[in-house]
């Protein structure tokens, strides 16, 4: 018996018998949005196209439409928008992921999606999905992708509550085998949730995984420069799942990927997240807050064991690529079928001794009793040209007769990255004997940007601090009283940003405008058993009876032409070190100004110096004049 022809619609890809006219689909759609006649649709389609179709139409790529007409979207990321298609040559639908139009006039932009779309295509692993093809309909650039069938492992998730533990495990296992193959390309996804993983329930039990969506996606740190796809210094990731060395702006490696596979395999086997609460909050717990291991009491040993190497804070003590945990996975299943409980041990081989050295911190000496420095801005790692800078830092803090430092300079100079630099070397000495450490930013993180106020403060100092309640007093006694709870112990405090909380230029130009924090800061520079660090614009005028004294200032100069060099060199920029020095000094060794213009010619020109000149006047008025001082 002769098989029946099939055609395929155009428009929504349905497969239907070739003695129909026309689609019954798109017929039944019509008819229920009003029984519109439906005109022939199939792959030789000849109706003529409108507008509307033109706009849903890349190359031989068509998009697929709900039921309410509109393109039928399966994501969103920061540069693209992905849609389900149908590849009306091949007959088969794809995932087509459109560069998103605020960005079509982005020649950077331009440039890191077509980087995204060549990194993602150089894997092909049954476990990462495949991309099939680049293009550009007009001034759109899309590439197309395998449509994996299936849902995302969030919403598997939410609908399970909880995914039952061996399942979680293949689901795991799948995501290390294709974290291998990221990782032999030397890329680092840094994305990896729940909602880049697809997965495809089948019959008699068996899944398959898939890791979707490269958008986030770094070199390794030896890997060439020019494969870069995001921009170099700025956070990336998602919160929850990031690791703790992405929010500390220091360089990553596929040991990261791993970290955040393991909050994934502990929101399998839980319903949740490793830590909750704001980003400020979740970003601080995840670099010093131990596991809350008293959520996993119905969880196997072996898979608690598991998560504890995967969730280390010190990434040479986690595995130290995929294909370690592969290895381990069988000894994890062996022992739950056994009711066996195993060791650490038993998973992976000791770290050598120099990645302890590397990254642990030396024994023997006492940590802070508590730290908090989430509220600290997010800065870049590396600092050039400040080793005099780190220097007054290290002798203010080692003076027990100076309790107050201010670091003034203009915007964008590098004051909040000079002391989370001198911050992150006092942590790799476990504080250098301080008891408390707590920092607080002025200004608000985040998309919500604005600055926070002196109660705001007051209030969340007062309650760390161990005050039982904050409410009592006036602005001034509770400042006198913070003061008290801050000098009892060697306290490390950190205000960053203070100026929008200072008169501006006038008679009380510099002055604290709020009584507590004026009461806070006299009684501090008058008596304080540690230091209290301040970045601001201007210099404090409260504290100025006590300068040179117990109080000591540092005007930030801007960076010299071989520190602008420098810093511009670890940006990835390239050339001759004249053109580099040059080029510092035409933005005034402003840091910021001179990282806005390294990342842009890392990202848009490869790094070529040559083309400084041309986007000069681009990067400055991106960035505000008025915030650069004169030449």
């Amino acid at each position: 018996m002769k098989a029946e022809s099939q055609r395929t619609c155009s428009i929504c890809g349905n497969e239907f018998s070739g003695a129909m006219e026309f689609c019954p689909v798109c017929m039944l759609r019509k008819a229920l949005a009003g029984g519109v006649e439906s005109r022939e649709s199939s792959s030789e389609d000849s109706r003529t196209p409108t507008s509307q179709d033109a706009a849903h139409r890349f190359e031989h790529y068509e998009l697929v439409r709900g039921e309410d007409g509109t393109p039928v979207e399966l994501g969103r990321g920061a540069m693209g928008v992905t849609y389900k298609a149908f590849d009306v040559d091949l007959h088969c639908p794809v995932a087509l992921k459109v560069i998103r139009e605020r960005y079509l006039g982005d020649e950077s932009a331009r440039l890191r999606f077509l980087r995204e779309a060549r990194a993602a295509a150089r894997l092909r692993h049954s476990n990462v999905a495949s991309v099939l093809h680049l293009g550009r309909t007009g001034s759109s650039y899309f590439y197309a992708m395998e449509f994996v069938e299936g849902e995302t492992l969030e919403k598997l998730i939410k609908r399970s509550g909880q995914v039952e533990v061996k399942l979680a495990l293949e689901i795991a296992t799948q995501v290390a085998a294709g974290l291998a193959a990221v990782h032999k390309q030397k890329l680092v996804h840094r994305d990896i949730k729940p909602s880049n993983i697809m997965v495809s329930l089948e019959e008699r039990g068996a899944v398959t995984a898939k890791i979707i969506d490269l958008g986030l996606a770094k070199p390794a740190p030896d890997a060439p420069a020019e494969a870069a796809i995001s921009i170099p210094g700025a956070f990336a990731g998602t919160p929850e799942f990031a690791s703790p060395e992405q929010f500390a702006g220091v360089g990553v490696d596929i040991r990261s990927d791993l970290y955040s596979l393991g909050v994934v395999l502990w929101e399998m086997v839980t319903g949740h997240t490793v830590f909750r609460g704001s980003p400020p909050e979740v970003m601080y717990q995840h670099q010093h807050a131990p596991l809350p291991l008293d959520l996993l009491d119905v969880v196997p040993q072996p898979v608690v064991v598991l998560l504890e190497v995967l969730l280390e804070k010190d990434p040479g003590r986690r595995f130290q690529n995929p294909a370690e945990l592969l290895k381990a996975i069988p000894t994890i299943t062996g022992a739950i079928d056994a009711r066996r409980r195993i060791t650490r041990q038993s998973l992976q081989k000791t770290p050598s001794t120099d990645s302890r050295l590397a990254t642990r911190k030396p024994l023997g000496r006492l940590a802070p009793n508590k730290i908090s420095v989430a509220r600290l801005p997010v800065t870049g790692s590396d600092v050039f040209g400040r080793e005099e800078d780190i220097a007054f830092l290290d002798r203010a803090w080692a003076d027990k007769d100076v309790n107050i430092v201010t670091i003034v300079a203009w915007a964008g100079v590098g004051k909040s990255t000079l002391v989370n630099h001198w911050l992150r070397r006092m942590a790799a000495k476990h504080y250098r004997s301080a008891e408390l450490v707590f920092g607080w930013s002025f200004y608000r993180q985040g998309s919500s940007g604005g600055t926070s106020s002196a109660d705001e403060f007051l209030d969340a100092a007062l309650s760390w601090f161990g005050d039982p309640d904050p409410r009592i007093g006036t602005a001034w006694e509770k400042g006198e009283k913070l003061a008290k709870l801050i000098a009892h112990r060697r306290t490390l405090l950190v205000l960053d940003g203070l100026e929008p909380l200072q008169n501006p230029p006038g008679p009380q130009e510099g002055r604290v405008s709020e009584p507590s924090l004026q009461a806070l800061l006299r009684e501090l520079a008058a008596f304080n058993t540690g230091l209290c660090v301040i970045t601001t614009r201007t210099p404090v005028a409260d504290i100025a009876d006590h300068e040179g004294a117990s109080a000591l200032r540092c005007d930030l100069e801007q960076l010299s032409s071989d520190a602008g060099a420098k810093l511009l060199r670890a940006l990835g920029v390239n050339g001759h070190e004249a053109e580099l020095r040059s080029a510092s000094k035409e933005f005034s060794g402003h840091c910021l100004a001179l990282t806005l213009l390294g990342s842009y010619l890392a990202d848009a020109f490869n790094g070529d110096i040559r083309f400084e000149k041309k986007y000069q006047n681009v990067l400055l008025t991106t960035y505000d004049r008025e915030s650069m001082p004169e030449k």
